[in-house]
């Protein structure tokens, strides 16, 4: 277990965050065997707020973001281009994009794509009920955005669960 650390997590997330670990080490063919403390300098380093809040968010069922790539509404269609984007890079250093860069990326213009979120929460409201509500009763969207300082654009990404998701659907599995 030299690779290990230990982390703190609430009481109510424990379970939560024990099988996403229990999981990832179902899949490595890794022997477990030894403790160790974690490094002095990873010690000190404090987590990106945004990273946390990306690793924990709640990805969609399978289904609605197969029922989202076959959408036929503008809205779908444009959040189906942006999250093929933000899939292509989602688990690497530059996983979180500007609206122009997701925009730039997806073929829309920076209006479409700043139009297509404008009109999410009323389309998902319509048509997406079993999608994952937040702690205020909305629907979870299914890219996270986020401001970052200095920037002038709000950034999206998706985290590796719901990139896994979206490849299936997409038919972009290997």
């Amino acid at each position: 277990m030299s690779k290990w650390v230990p982390v703190l997590v609430r009481l109510e997330d424990y379970a939560e965050f024990a099988a996403m670990v229990a999981d990832r080490e179902s899949r490595r063919n890794e022997p477990v065997s030894e403790v160790t403390t974690m490094p002095s300098s990873a010690a000190t380093a404090s987590p990106d707020p945004d990273e946390v809040q990306l690793a924990s968010w709640t990805p969609w069922p399978i289904e609605d973001l197969g029922k989202l790539a076959a959408g036929a509404s503008e809205t779908a269609k444009r959040w189906t281009r942006a999250m093929d984007v933000c899939c292509e890079v989602a688990g690497t250093h530059d996983q979180w994009l500007s609206t122009s860069e997701v925009a730039a990326k997806s073929g829309m213009t920076v209006n479409e794509w700043r139009d297509a979120p404008r009109k999410i929460t009323r389309h998902l409201k319509a048509n997406y009920p079993n999608v994952p509500l937040d702690s205020h009763g909305l629907h979870i969207w299914p890219l996270l955005a986020k401001g970052k300082p200095g920037s002038q654009e709000v950034h999206w990404a998706m985290n590796a669960e719901q990139a896994s998701s979206w490849r299936k659907v997409r038919g972009l599995e290997s």
